[in-house]
């Protein structure tokens, strides 16, 4: 339902068909809008509703369904994503948790380093949005951490194929490896 007739690639607002010429062209206006969102003042608090801006923010010039849950299921290699039925639930769910915990302010950084992996590895397994989910969660860590008294930069994991494979091992086992990635860029 999220791509054009026959193809795989996503319906854009540029019409664009060719997926290639599509993802250097998200490339640009994520990473543009990204830099705004960073020179803005996080939400306070970062809940859902600034999580959902996040991700709005971020595809509003490419995508129409930015900023919207997903409406189908989706995976990536052997893993398959949350059932659409139940992303609001969970997402509802999540972040209640996370009010609950007072948005991890007021935690000392090693607990803020665990519990941040938590929320991130629950996110990532939910996959609430059709396109963008990586980024997503990656500024709202930032946001969530910055609104707590910390900082986080992600620009410092040389390879990014740390950050994926981090996230695989926290669906498919542990959060071991997302904490210790957080452990290397999160500081007070």
């Amino acid at each position: 339902m999220y791509c054009y007739p026959g193809s795989d690639v996503l319906i854009n607002h540029f019409s664009i068909k060719d997926d290639s010429t599509l993802k250097e062209l998200e490339t640009v206006y994520s990473l543009f809008r990204l830099s705004e969102l960073k020179l803005k003042k996080p939400a306070d608090p970062v809940d859902l509703a600034a999580f959902m801006e996040i991700h709005r923010s971020i595809l509003q010039d490419v995508y129409p369904f930015a900023g919207q849950l997903r409406q189908e299921m989706i995976s990536k290699g052997s893993s398959s994503f949350a059932h659409p039925d139940h992303i609001e639930g969970e997402l509802h769910r999540i972040f209640n948790e996370l009010a609950e915990e007072n948005y991890l302010k007021d935690l000392p950084r090693e607990a803020m380093v665990k519990r941040l992996a938590h929320y991130l590895a629950e996110l990532n397994a939910l996959h609430p949005f059709r396109e963008g989910n990586g980024r997503t969660v990656r500024e709202f860590a930032r946001q969530l951490t910055a609104d707590a008294g910390y900082q986080l930069d992600w620009e410092k994991i040389a390879r990014p194929a740390e950050i994926i494979n981090a996230f695989v091992d926290s669906f498919n086992a542990t959060n071991d490896r997302l904490e210790e990635l957080l452990d290397e860029i999160i500081k007070p």
